[in-house]
């Protein structure tokens, strides 16, 4: 025996425990990365929270100054008079969130659209053009407040828009100002003041979060249209839209909407940025007739198994895709002769849509 080999020690790995110590550490890696994107996913939710919360303060602070709520619908001019020049007004079509802007820290926006703007060639009028005019300025202006950071979705001509006002069980008449039809918190070229709603602002969803369309033919970005009226005499019918194949997903003969969800955030109309407490969660959505008309749109996010409301009182609620919503078979409700309130036929789901309806809704809901 060398004695100079005697108490000698082997330094390093052989290749076998070096291939055991990759494996163990890709094993580890592999652990950690659905962790990883749930602690970002968790994150994001959190910031979407927030941003709902400063909308809802902005909600506040706009009655604090004018005694009453934006109209969800409305502005200048009159909707469907189809003088969409650019020069003239918005075409009545407004979504409620412009008037949100001066409350969420966006004057200079507000300044922009409350005045005349001069752009190239054009001079805009106050409250700016028709929220079809790409070349106006503030419609293409981004607000983060607006935006949920779990969306992934990327402007293309408009600013675009994840929150959006909630007309409670409301389908019929949404583009007038129609007492009869309009059971929620918001209407159209109509306003409400918090004393109106008599089921309690803790009990009566004021906002919700959509989804912007993805170009995906995805359920929550995107609305069917050329149903027929049946719809609104049998809610559940919209669900035959979907792809049985890709329940997420409409068929592929099902004629979709060009604009979306949430692609502009100033157009207030039904289809791009309003939504009713009908169907739950994340269901399909569908337009009579045409773009942009009475319907059912429903709320829905990129969340895990639910979506964010923010309630009349400005508290923040996330409500499960499983929420009690009663029959959706049943017509959609109005006013009865006399006025009558006749109670929402869609459960928990109805009830905390509509503003007036003298709904019991158990505390800790």
């Amino acid at each position: 025996m060398n004695v100079c080999t005697v108490g000698r020690q082997r330094l390093g790995f052989t290749l076998v425990e070096m291939l055991v110590v990759i494996a163990i550490i890709g094993v580890l890696v592999g652990l950690l990365l659905p962790a990883t994107r749930g602690t970002r996913e968790s994150a994001r939710r959190m910031m979407c929270s927030n941003n709902m919360k400063q909308v809802g303060l902005a909600m506040h602070n706009y009655h604090a100054a004018y005694q009453q709520l934006p109209a969800a619908f409305g502005g200048t001019g009159q909707f469907g008079d189809e003088v969409f020049s650019g020069v003239i007004d918005n075409g009545g079509r407004l979504s409620g969130l412009v008037g949100l802007v001066p409350f969420i820290e966006a004057q200079s926006l507000w300044e922009e659209i409350s005045n005349p703007l001069p752009s190239g060639s054009t001079n805009y009028p106050p409250m700016g053009p028709s929220v079809l005019d790409p070349n106006y300025p503030p419609w293409r202006t981004q607000t983060n407040a607006y935006r949920c950071p779990s969306d992934p979705a990327l402007a293309e001509t408009f600013a675009l828009t994840n929150y959006t006002f909630c007309l409670g069980d409301a389908a019929h008449d949404l583009h007038q100002s129609n007492d009869q039809t309009q059971r929620g918190m918001f209407g159209s070229e109509r306003v409400r003041r918090f004393k109106d709603i008599t089921d309690g602002l803790a009990n009566t969803i004021a906002m919700g979060e959509i989804t912007v369309d993805l170009k995906d033919r995805c359920v929550s970005g995107q609305y069917a249209i050329d149903r027929t009226s049946a719809i609104l005499d049998s809610p559940i019918l919209v669900k035959e839209t979907i792809d049985p194949s890709r329940p997420s997903f409409y068929s592929l003969t099902t004629p979709l909407s060009e604009r979306g969800r949430g692609t502009n955030w100033a157009d207030g109309t039904a289809g791009g940025s309003l939504f009713n407490t009908i169907l739950t969660p994340n269901q399909p959505s569908a337009a009579v007739g045409a773009d942009a008309t009475d319907g059912i749109y429903s709320t829905a996010s990129h969340h895990q198994g639910g979506v964010h409301v923010l309630m009349g009182d400005g508290a923040i609620k996330f409500i499960t895709d499983s929420i009690e919503a009663g029959d959706p078979s049943l017509p959609v409700p109005i006013l009865a002769e006399g006025n009558i309130k006749p109670p929402t036929p869609y459960g928990l789901w109805g009830k905390l849509g509509t503003a007036a309806s003298d709904d019991e809704i158990d505390e800790g809901f």
